[in-house]
């Protein structure tokens, strides 16, 4: 009996072992990247600005890497139609071998259609609901992994229809929660490209590794606390260990990955610790549309981040409706970071939503 329980537990820890060793294999690395930012339809679906798209350093990041040119596909603005990304989609992912891995992007804007579906708004055409998309990789596609980020509104639906394929190494890293807009920042995407090239602040235990569980983490709170908005994502558990990146440098402060807020003549400005100088000043990269912003500041000028609001499980309060611009009674049912989940006192559970703290109160 003994020699049995010792026989399992040691194909335990060697099964527990092979998946924390799986990794990025960019020889066997299928992306596919659909980036629209302009629409035909400029009325419904306004433009961004183009200017240090993230999702071109990204797919910049892949062919840096190694990944072979036909194993990479952008598709971007008005080249992708509906029509045109199905097509070339379908086409792309029968290329794949048993084994290969897929990297799905997807930036722009995401609704949902008249039947409840989240879509994700191409250049023209009909709806590309994420449905269909892992649908699609599912048919398609011959490897057994794959993880679908997206950065738009309502991008959790990607999160929740990976769910749906328990045999498959599905994964999702989306920017929102399926029922919720999204601001129109780079912040997601910026998070998931720190992570790719290793850089050390989203290794938040210091391993020296970065993990598709620690990212998802990771996310969740930037967007929480930058964005005033909950992230959504499923990592299933053969995927948790799966190493984004290896030989991260061990932080040299540990304050590197602090958010804090900068004082600039009375006004305070977020961003994030990127390292601490000889002299003790502190290298501050700040949260825009593309966190391009970098100053060394004075350690005097530095304060730590704190939520606006923060309220306990079972607190009432109020909550300010963006589309009618009112307040409503609630209680808080649950947190995370500064995100408060809330149920209004006057309406059923299926209207429960995370709330910004912008939009709660006493």
């Amino acid at each position: 009996m003994m020699k049995k329980v010792f026989i399992l537990f040691a194909l335990t820890i060697l099964s527990l072992k092979g998946i924390a060793q799986e990794k990025l294999d960019y020889a066997r690395t299928w992306v596919f990247m659909v980036g629209v930012l302009e629409w035909a339809d400029g009325k419904t679906f306004a433009p961004f600005e183009k200017e240090g798209r993230v999702d071109a350093k990204i797919m910049k990041f892949f062919e840096q890497q190694g990944v072979p040119a036909n194993q990479m596909l952008f598709i971007k603005d008005e080249g992708a139609t509906t029509k045109a990304v199905r097509g070339a989609f379908v086409t792309f992912l029968k290329k794949a071998k048993k084994g290969d891995m897929l990297f799905f992007y997807y930036c722009g804007h995401g609704y949902k259609n008249d039947d409840g579906k989240v879509c994700f708004a191409n250049y023209k055409g009909a709806d590309w609901t994420t449905e269909e998309i892992v649908k699609t990789v599912n048919e398609n596609f011959a490897g057994n992994t794959a993880l679908f980020t997206a950065d738009c509104c309502n991008s959790g639906g990607l999160a929740k229809e990976v769910q749906k394929y328990k045999t498959r190494n599905y994964a999702a890293l989306n920017s929102v929660v399926p029922t919720d807009v999204s601001t129109g920042n780079w912040t997601f995407s910026n998070a998931l490209l720190y992570a790719l090239r290793g850089r050390n602040f989203v290794d938040t235990n210091n391993n020296g590794m970065i993990q598709l569980g620690e990212l998802s983490e990771y996310i969740d709170t930037e967007m929480a606390v930058v964005e005033g908005q909950k992230a959504s994502y499923f990592v299933p558990a053969s995927m948790k260990n799966w190493t984004l990146s290896s030989g991260v440098k061990a932080k040299s402060n540990t304050r590197i990955g602090e958010r804090v807020m900068v004082d600039y003549d009375g006004t305070k400005w977020l961003g994030f610790i990127e390292g601490v100088e000889a002299n003790k000043k502190v290298k501050v990269r700040f949260y825009s549309y593309t966190n391009n912003e970098v100053d060394i500041v004075e350690p005097s000028r530095v304060y730590p981040f704190k939520c606006s609001s923060d309220f306990p499980i079972g607190k009432s309060v109020k909550v300010y409706s963006t589309s009618d611009k009112k307040w409503y009674p609630a209680v808080v049912l649950k947190k995370f970071s500064c995100m408060h989940y809330i149920h209004y006192s006057e309406y059923d559970s299926e209207w429960d939503e995370w709330v910004a703290p912008a939009n709660i109160k006493k």
